[in-house]
């Protein structure tokens, strides 16, 4: 069993690139691909800050971890403007396999077979599309390395349960004993890594884990009862 307080600030990246946002393109399933916030998304990330600020007693942070990709540590990083921020691969964001880059609006999607993929013969189905994004424990079709986004140090791909093992493992060890020790504590990190975390704070069964959703850029603080215990899955 481990325990954490109620100072446990979690924090979705602002608006990507890769979003859908108006003169960057249709939005994609990003993954572990790079890509920047928008002005917007830099917009939403000081926000955030502010709100926190704006609380009374205002929210202060003594500790802040975000992941290597720089939507989230550039979040973090205008959200906390001085304060030191650890990253951690971990945080990541969950690897979409072959996946990554594909428009999520492309008509071929479910018309023919992924492009890249050391597993799929035929095309997804929507109802396996689904899964894949919202289960817990589908995971896409595997990246080759001949796809355009292959980088021989990540995963090939990864379900939402592979993600959520490195992400509580980096809680563990880094998080936790933060909170623990009376810190406030933000991180800063993307829509699944963060689902993966509240799903587990408040042990959210798996039937019931495509229903969170956890919007961009909006501070969210755990409830004090899910966030004193959290026991793994």
């Amino acid at each position: 069993m481990r325990r954490a307080s109620s100072r446990l600030i979690l924090l979705r990246h602002g608006q990507s690139e890769w979003n859908g946002a108006s003169g960057f393109g249709p939005a994609r399933f990003t993954g572990w691909v790079d890509v920047a916030l928008t002005p917007s998304g830099e917009a939403e990330a000081a926000a955030a800050g502010a709100l926190l600020r704006s609380q009374a007693p205002p929210m202060a942070v003594d500790a802040a971890f975000t992941s290597e990709l720089r939507r989230a540590a550039k979040t973090a990083e205008l959200c906390l403007p001085g304060a030191a921020v650890a990253r951690d691969a971990r945080l990541n964001e969950r690897h979409y396999g072959a996946l990554q880059g594909v428009r999520k609006d492309d008509p071929g999607l479910l018309a023919t077979p992924l492009a890249h993929s050391t597993q799929t013969k035929k095309p997804l189905t929507a109802s396996e599309l689904e899964k894949i994004r919202r289960s817990m424990r589908e995971a896409p079709p595997a990246m080759s390395a001949s796809h355009p986004h292959y980088d021989a140090k990540a995963p090939p791909t990864e379900s939402l349960a592979d993600c959520q093992r490195r992400v509580l493992a980096c809680f563990d060890e880094r998080v936790a004993p933060a909170v623990r020790g009376g810190r406030t504590v933000l991180v800063a990190a993307h829509a699944n890594t963060l689902r993966a975390l509240i799903a587990a704070l408040d042990g959210v069964p798996d039937a019931l884990v495509p229903k969170i959703f956890v919007p961009n850029a909006v501070p969210c603080v755990p409830q004090e009862k899910a966030a004193a215990t959290l026991t793994s899955p």
